[in-house]
C-alpha cells in the first residue's frame, strides 16, 4: 500500500515497491462512507495528482520507482521541466548519472537565506559529525550544505545542473544572492553555458516585500553571461540592485556590442540604481525590443523617485519631438507602480 499526501491510496501487488512517499496517512472517504482509491480515478486525474507530488518530494525520481505505470506516465513530465526546490534536490540532481530526456525548462527555488552559508572549516566539521553517526535533522541539513560546498558552492552546483540540460529553453531562478558570498563570479560561469529563450530571476520572498535578491556584484556577473544569449526572447529580473553610484555600463553593456536579434520583452521590477540614460540606451541598442516594462524601478534608492517615461525622454531632449528615437521610447517603454508606500519615498 502506497500512501500519498493527497489523501488517496493505491493498492499495489505484494511484490511491488511499497516505498513511503512521506505524505499524510488519511484516506478520502466519500459521503456514503466508501474509501476512494486510485483504481476508481481516470488516468488523467492520477497523473495530475502525482505531478503535484513531484514538486514536493525531496527526491522526485523515487515516485517513478513505485510502479511501472507511474514511471511511464511521469518520466516525460519529470524530465521536461526540472523543478528544484531545496538544496537537497539540487545536490541529488547534480549527482544524477543520466536523464531520460532533454529538459526544456529548469526552475530553482531556494527560499529565504538557505544559500547564505560559507566556510569550509564548518563544512568539514559537519561532515565529520555526520560520518560519526550522530546526525539528526539539523546535522543532516548542515551535511547537505557541506556537500554543496564540496561541489564548489551554490553557483558551481547550478552550473553542474545546467550542464545536464544542454537544450534548456526556459530558466527560472528564485533565490537570494549575498554581498558576503565570495563565489559570485561563478554566476557567469554557471549561466554562460546555456542559451535560453526565456530567463527569469526573482526573489523568493512574498511579492509585497521589498528586498534585493540580486545584489550589485551578482547583477554584474549575470549581465556578463547574458551577453552570449543570442536566442533570448524574454528577460525578467526583479528584486535587483544595480551598482552604486549608478552607471549605464552594466545594463547596456550586455546589449550594446552583442547580438540579441530576437529579444522582444524585458521586465525589470523592484530595481534600484537604474539610470534613465541606461534605459534610453537599452531601447536604442535592441532593435527587436517590443516592450520594456519598469515596475517600481528607481534611479537611486527606494526612498527616491521612481523612473517615469518623462525622465527617459528628458535624456533625449536634444532631439526633435518627431524624431523616430523619441517615438520608439514612447512605443516600447512602460513605467508602472505596483507597491504603494504608507509613508516616505515616492508614493505615486
Amino acid at each position: 500500500m502506497v500512501k500519498l499526501g493527497i489523501t488517496l491510496t493505491w493498492s499495489l501487488p505484494d511484490h511491488a515497491s511499497t516505498e513511503r512517499l512521506g505524505l499524510c496517512d488519511d484516506m478520502t472517504r466519500l459521503p456514503n462512507g466508501d474509501q476512494m482509491s486510485f483504481q476508481t480515478l481516470p488516468i488523467e486525474v492520477i497523473i495530475s495528482i502525482l505531478t503535484l507530488s513531484l514538486d514536493v518530494h525531496p527526491i522526485p525520481s523515487n515516485i517513478l520507482r513505485v510502479h511501472s505505470t507511474w514511471n511511464k506516465a511521469l518520466a516525460p513530465i519529470l524530465t521536461s521541466h526540472i523543478r528544484l526546490g531545496s538544496l537537497t534536490q539540487l545536490y541529488f540532481f547534480v549527482k544524477t548519472s543520466k536523464l531520460h530526456g532533454k529538459p526544456k525548462a529548469f526552475s530553482l527555488r531556494l527560499p529565504g537565506g538557505s544559500i547564505h552559508f560559507t566556510g569550509r572549516a564548518r563544512a568539514e566539521a559537519t561532515l565529520a559529525a555526520f560520518n560519526s553517526g550522530h546526525a539528526e535533522e539539523k546535522a543532516e541539513s548542515d551535511w547537505i550544505k557541506a556537500k554543496i560546498i564540496d561541489n564548489g558552492g551554490i553557483w558551481a552546483c547550478l552550473r553542474l545542473a545546467l550542464l545536464k540540460c544542454p537544450v534548456v529553453e526556459r530558466i527560472s531562478l528564485q533565490l537570494h544572492s549575498f554581498l558576503s558570498d565570495p563565489d559570485l563570479p561563478k554566476i557567469t560561469n554557471a549561466l554562460n553555458i546555456v542559451n535560453p529563450r526565456s530567463f527569469k530571476w526573482t526573489g523568493p520572498d512574498p511579492g509585497h516585500h521589498i528586498s534585493a535578491a540580486i545584489v550589485p556584484k551578482a547583477t554584474e556577473h549575470l549581465f556578463r553571461a547574458i551577453k552570449s544569449w543570442t536566442k533570448l526572447e524574454q528577460l525578467t529580473l526583479t528584486n535587483v540592485s544595480f551598482p552604486s553610484p549608478p552607471s549605464i555600463c552594466v545594463l547596456t553593456g550586455a546589449f550594446a556590442f552583442h547580438s540579441h536579434p530576437v529579444l522582444r520583452e524585458i521586465h525589470i521590477g523592484q530595481a534600484v540604481f537604474v539610470t534613465p540614460e541606461s534605459v534610453a540606451a537599452l531601447i536604442m541598442n535592441i532593435s527587436s525590443l517590443e516592450t520594456l516594462t519598469l515596475e517600481d524601478t528607481y534611479s537611486a534608492s527606494i526612498w527616491e523617485a521612481r523612473i517615469r517615461q518623462g525622465n527617459v525622454l528628458a535624456t533625449l531632449k536634444y532631439l526633435n519631438d518627431d524624431d523616430e528615437r523619441k517615438k520608439r521610447v514612447n512605443q516600447v517603454l512602460r513605467c508602472t507602480a505596483r507597491l504603494e508606500r504608507i509613508i516616505g519615498g515616492d508614493r505615486g
